[in-house]
This record gives structure tokens, sequence and C-alpha cells, in this order.
């Protein structure tokens, strides 16, 4: 056939059908592809550097991987490439939760949105299955100490997962549990910390509240008191925070790491905001260990429970009172393979 005029060929009728069709087959695909972006599964998978796993969040937002409609599921923050500790210091939204990823020596947020700092009826509850964290009320925290970082690169890996509109049951605070400690996971894989996992196969919803009972039948953070009639306390497992209250009279708390060496109190000393390994101003006393890795510093202080207004200026810890304090210490820092804490002054 000659195309001597300058015109292109004509093309035959089924040829014209088959180049129509894929051409609207792709436009489809994309927008497709485009609408895909916008599901709730995809929004989760592109934030806080693709480190988050997208089951667990979903169903702490009530969602699905199949859910289709995501105009109502907010999502925000870090999604850059992040490959080692440099890049830590990762934080966003996914639907009801709020996630922080950082170093263990340079983190700010692992008191983020916790009430136990304040109130001796809400305690810290161990997530157990080997791994060092624990949840309280609608937040979770875990804490890897990586073998091959030095402290320059920041020693470990706090990850913390908090949830608003959160539905306090079992089932909920077993899939927060597995948000966090997967959270912490991936963080540890993607920029190469030497660590070791607990086991996610035995989590278990961790417990909702803290138990009340006669001291002498405690078995948890406060086995061994003696000094009061009544202790409310969790079970005895590793966590970077663990409490144990003397009803009506004192709360003991273990930190370590990041909760002990945070940033509000560096400023003042390196054992809880002091200086000193040991010792008693007018509201707590305290102790401290040398930890191995990310857990750093252990820092074991008494304090008057929320109600009381005594001054240990004027009203000093009794002799049970400072063998409760010791005894708290020294059983922790057991359980966390850290030294033998400092004694407190006489």
């Amino acid at each position: 056939m000659s195309t001597s005029s300058g015109r292109p060929p004509r093309l035959a009728p089924r040829t014209r059908r088959y180049l129509t069709a894929g051409v609207a087959f792709l436009v489809l695909l994309a927008g497709g592809y485009g609408f895909w972006l916008q599901y709730p599964a995809a929004k989760v998978g592109k934030v806080c550097s693709g480190m988050l796993p997208v089951g667990e969040i979903l169903d702490l937002s009530g969602k699905s991987r199949l859910s289709l409609f995501g105009s109502a599921f907010k999502s925000s923050g870090d999604s850059g490439e992040v490959t080692d500790s440099a890049d830590l210091d990762t934080h966003c939204r996914a639907g009801n939760a709020q996630i922080h990823v950082e170093t263990a020596t340079e983190a700010t947020t692992q008191y983020g949105s916790y009430t136990f700092q304040r109130r001796d009826d809400v305690l810290p509850v161990p997530l157990g299955a080997g791994w060092q964290g624990f949840t309280a009320e609608s937040g979770a925290s875990v804490l890897l100490s990586c073998s091959n970082w030095t402290a320059r690169e920041g020693e470990g890996i706090l990850a913390a997962v908090s949830v608003w509109d959160f539905d306090n049951t079992a089932d909920m605070r077993l899939e927060l549990a597995r948000a966090v400690t997967k959270v912490a996971r991936n963080a540890a894989e993607k920029v190469g910390c030497k660590t070791t996992f607990g086991s996610e196969g035995e989590l278990r919803s961790p417990t909702a509240d803290a138990e009340t009972k006669p001291a002498g039948e405690a078995s948890g953070t406060c086995k061994g008191m003696s000094s009061t009639a009544e202790v409310r306390e969790t079970d005895a497992s590793v966590a970077p925070v663990e409490e144990c209250v003397l009803v009506g009279d004192l709360q003991l708390r273990a930190e370590y790491g990041p909760f002990s060496d945070r940033p509000g109190s560096v400023g003042n000393g390196r054992y809880g905001g002091h200086d000193a390994r040991s010792g008693v101003d007018g509201s707590t006393a305290w102790t401290s260990a040398s930890c191995q890795g990310a857990l750093g510093v252990g820092y074991y202080h008494a304090t008057p429970v929320e109600s009381s207004d005594r001054k240990f200026t004027s009203d000093p810890l009794t002799g049970k009172e400072r063998a409760d304090l010791t005894h708290f210490a020294k059983q922790s820092a057991a359980r966390h393979g850290c030294g033998a804490p400092a004694a407190l002054p006489s």
C-alpha cells in the first residue's frame, strides 16, 4: 500500500478496538491504583517509614485490611527513608494510633500520655513473653538494647504506641501489645539493630488493673514488703517501668534507660534528676544501679502516695520503709541483670 500522501496508514477496525480497550484499561488501572492509595491499609503502610504492622494498627482503629473507605481514616507523619540509628526519630499517626520510634538515648516522648506517672491507682503492666515493655491504660512501650550500638549510636530503640478512643477490652489490649512489639521488631530490622526479641506467639492480653492484696500474699512487684498491711502490685516481669504501692503510704517505682534518664531530669542529674547515686530529699528517697545496654541506669525511688502531704525532711522513712525500698530495688535490679543498687545514706 502506498503512503506517499504523507498520511499515516489506516488501522483495521479490529486493531483500533484493541488499542482503545487497552488505553481504557490502563486509565482504569491508574485510577484504581490511585484510589487504592487512599485505602486505610495503604495509608498505614505509607507512614512511619513503613515500620507499622498494618493489621494490628487497623484493628486498633476498628478497620480491616479490606476496608475500602479511607476518607475518615487520617494518617500523617514521617515517611522518609530510615536506614540507621541516625535516622531513627520517627513520629506518625495512623487512625486512632500515635506512634513514636526513637533511639534510647535521644527519646523525648517516653512518658507521652501515660497517667501512671501521676497516680498510684494506675500502674504499668509488664508485657511478659520476654519483652522489655509494658502497657498503661491506652499506651504501650517496648525498649530494645542493640548490642552492636554504642552510646553515640543510641544504645537501643524505644517504640511507643498510644491510642485514643480506646476500647479497653482484653482483645484490644492484646492488639496494642502486638502492635508495639511489631513496631519495635520492624524498626530493629530496618536499622540493623542486633537484639533479642521476646516471643510474639506467647504474648497474652495484659491485665487491665493492678491487684490490691495483703502484703503477705504479694508475689509480684511487691513481694517481700513488710511496712504496710496492704499492697498494690502487678506481675514481676522485665519492664522499663515497674511499680509497687504500699497502700496509704508510699509509691515505689523502678525506671530504666530513657525512663530514668529522661531529658526533663538529665539536666539536674543522671539518677532520675539527681547527681548522687542514692539519697533522700523532701519528697523522694532513691537509689540506683548500673545496667547494660539501653537499660543504662536503674533508678529506684519511693515517694508519698498522691493523697499524702508527707515530707521526708520532717517525717523520714521508718526502718521498715527503708528496708522495703532496698528490697524492691534489689529484686528489680536482679530481674534486669543490673548491678547491686547503691546503699541508702544512713
